[in-house]
């Protein structure tokens, strides 16, 4: 971080204009340099950057100034996702947080505070139906009525290994995801309304569980709320004997690593070799990343 603002003191906004300018020079050994000139700069060129992009008319400018701006910003997103996983006890560790910090992975100009004003909204909307004393099964309901009934949350069935369907400011916008991206919305929904919400990290696949009794969420279908005995037969059809530890609760952390391994096993298949090890990158301040796993 020191060289990038040291360098940037090198350049005047016209210069990084310039830099920009030539990024898209047909020579790759050409834009491989004024790449790297450009993250030299460091931060004060982002802004140009972004304006650039808004403007380009051509792919290939658009994809080389987004691998300018994540060669920037990367860094800095490591480092914070770094901070929160190896926070002392492990409770700290912040979902919301860290799921955004996963999307930002993803897209590096994702901007935050919009998508959790989002949530915020939903949640306020939920509140308007919220009666006092409801039980834990009646506030379910309630969400259940308004994520999956109102707004339309669903599983996305059609292109399940879709990789934006990991990333929540994606599960926001299009209203559909995996198992584990849902259910981390329906956390971030319950912590808020107070509800005793867990994740539940089933073998293959994602729930919400409810602390105070064996009530579960399957989110990726719509909400369906099933009992022990239905998770044991959901799990049957796949082939896995149900063991009681299965509904244990899933720590947070586990939670990050899990999203991260989905990421890492779809980027593989698809040859993106690049996304693949930007979240190899982020998983190892978690665990040893000689593991992968399908989506879930």
């Amino acid at each position: 971080m020191k060289n990038q603002s040291s360098a940037c003191t090198d350049y005047s906004e016209k210069q990084i204009n310039a830099l920009i300018h030539l990024l898209s020079d047909q020579d790759p050994k050409i834009a491989n340099t004024i790449h790297d000139r450009l993250v030299a700069v460091g931060q004060p060129a982002i802004g140009p950057l972004q304006h650039a992009q808004g403007e380009c008319d051509t792919a290939i400018m658009a994809d080389r100034i987004g691998a300018v701006i994540a060669a920037i910003k990367l860094p800095e997103i490591e480092h914070s996702f770094q901070s929160l996983v190896t926070a002392k006890p492990s409770e700290r560790i912040n979902l919301e947080t860290g799921a955004f910090l996963i999307a930002q992975a993803g897209y590096p100009d994702l901007q935050v505070r919009p998508y959790q004003r989002q949530i915020d909204d939903m949640v306020d909307a939920i509140r308007e139906q919220w009666e006092p004393g409801l039980t834990p099964r009646q506030a379910i309901q309630t969400i259940n009525q308004l994520l999956f009934h109102k707004l339309g949350f669903k599983g996305n069935t059609r292109d399940y290994y879709d990789p934006d369907n990991s990333f929540l400011h994606k599960v926001l916008e299009r209203r559909m995801g995996i198992p584990i991206s849902l259910s981390v919305l329906y956390l971030l929904i319950g912590q808020r309304l107070k509800v005793p919400v867990v994740g539940i990290g089933l073998p293959g696949h994602f729930m919400v569980g409810v602390q105070t009794e064996p009530v579960f969420i399957d989110c990726f279908n719509q909400g369906i709320v099933l009992s022990q005995q239905d998770v044991a037969r959901f799990l049957k059809e796949y082939g896995v004997e149900f063991e009681p530890r299965h509904l244990n609760p899933t720590p947070n952390e586990q939670i990050l690593a899990r999203m991260l391994r989905n990421l890492v096993a779809i980027y593989q298949k698809l040859g993106e070799t690049t996304f693949a090890e930007r979240f190899l990158r982020l998983l190892a301040f978690i665990e040893p990343v000689d593991e992968t796993s399908e989506q879930e």
